[in-house]
């Protein structure tokens, strides 16, 4: 028989959550000095709260890439920041090219 220990909580993240700056770290596996950066950078806009920094939960998946980049490429914190913005930018493009062959096709 299986006994269950620990209850697991669950907050689905909205586009209005923030996300204090050391859980984002942890989720992210970057250091407080790497999210500093990427503001300074205007990658992400944190702001000041009681606790300390908070950003914005949105800014989450963009985060992950950038610091798998780092980890796994061994990229700095600017090329890690361009290579998402390139890749994002990339990402917007196929979409437009598939809106506009939807287009051009007649449906």
């Amino acid at each position: 028989m299986v006994r269950v220990t620990h209850l697991l909580g669950a907050h689905v993240i909205t586009e209005g959550d923030w996300i204090g700056a050391t859980e984002l770290c942890q989720l992210c596996r970057i250091d407080l000095e790497s999210v500093r950066e990427l503001a300074e950078l205007g990658l992400l806009s944190p702001r000041e709260s009681g606790a300390g920094w908070q950003v914005p939960a949105a800014a989450l998946p963009r985060l992950r890439i950038v610091g798998a980049l780092m980890r796994d490429l061994g990229l700095n914190v600017s090329g890690a920041a361009l290579a998402v913005e390139l890749l994002e930018t990339q990402r917007a493009l196929e979409r437009r090219i598939r809106d506009l062959e939807h287009l051009a096709s007649g449906h």
